[in-house]
C-alpha cells in the first residue's frame, strides 16, 4: 500500500511520517489487505493541528474511506482520526460480510455530471438562479444501492448527502444528514 504524508503550513519530519505509515498500514491491512493507497494530510489552524486521512479500499468497489480530526497535538490528531477510520473499516467489513449479494454495492446505473456553483456571499452580486457561475465540473457515477448501503457509503466517505438509485424501487433517492444528527431519506415518485 502506498501512503503519502503531506503538510500545509507545517513541516512534516521523518519521525511523524514513519509513525503514520506504520500505524495506518497496520490498521488498513487488518481489514483490507488489498488497499491501494492512502493519503494523510496535516494542517495547522491557529493552535490546533488537523489531520485528514483518505484511504482507497481498492477491492473493486472503489470505496474511499475518509476521516479527520483537530487536536492541540499533531500525533493526537492523527491517532484520533485513525481511530475513527478503524471504526469505519470495521463497520464496513462487517456489513460486507453480512451482505449475500456484494456486487450490488458497486453497480453503476448511470453516468452524470456534478457541477460546483459559486454563491457570492458578499452581498454585492445577486445570485443568478437561471445562470449560476460554475466553479468546477466533474463526472459522477450514480450507484444502485439499498438505503442501508447508501447510508453506509455516505458515512464511510464522510459525505453530507448521497444520490443513488434504490435497488428495490429503481427510483432515484437521496439520503442526507440533518442538523439534528438524524438521517433523512427522500424517495422520488
Amino acid at each position: 500500500m502506498h501512503i503519502q504524508v503531506s503538510g500545509q503550513h507545517i513541516s512534516i519530519g521523518n519521525s511523524i511520517q514513519e509513525y503514520v505509515i506504520e500505524k495506518l498500514s497496520n490498521i488498513v491491512k487488518k481489514y483490507f489487505a488489498g488497499a491501494q493507497s492512502g493519503h494523510v494530510h496535516f494542517s495547522k489552524q491557529g493552535r490546533e493541528f488537523g489531520c485528514d486521512i483518505v484511504v482507497n479500499e481498492g477491492t473493486g468497489r472503489h470505496m474511499i474511506m475518509k476521516s479527520n480530526c483537530f487536536s492541540d497535538e499533531i500525533y493526537n490528531s492523527f491517532d484520533i482520526a485513525l481511530s475513527k477510520l478503524e471504526r469505519q473499516l470495521r463497520r464496513y467489513k462487517s456489513k460486507l460480510n453480512n451482505h449475500s449479494d456484494r456486487a450490488k454495492l458497486s453497480e453503476i446505473t448511470s453516468e452524470a455530471v456534478k457541477y460546483i456553483i459559486s454563491h457570492d456571499h458578499s452581498g454585492e452580486k445577486e445570485f443568478n438562479v437561471d445562470n449560476p457561475a460554475i466553479v468546477a465540473e466533474k463526472p459522477a457515477k450514480i450507484l444502485s444501492l439499498s438505503v442501508g448501503e447508501a447510508v453506509m457509503k455516505m458515512d464511510l466517505e464522510n459525505l453530507p448527502a448521497l444520490l443513488f438509485e434504490n435497488v428495490k424501487t429503481k427510483r432515484v433517492n437521496v439520503v442526507y444528514y440533518r442538523k439534528d444528527g438524524n438521517i433523512s431519506w427522500v424517495d422520488t415518485k
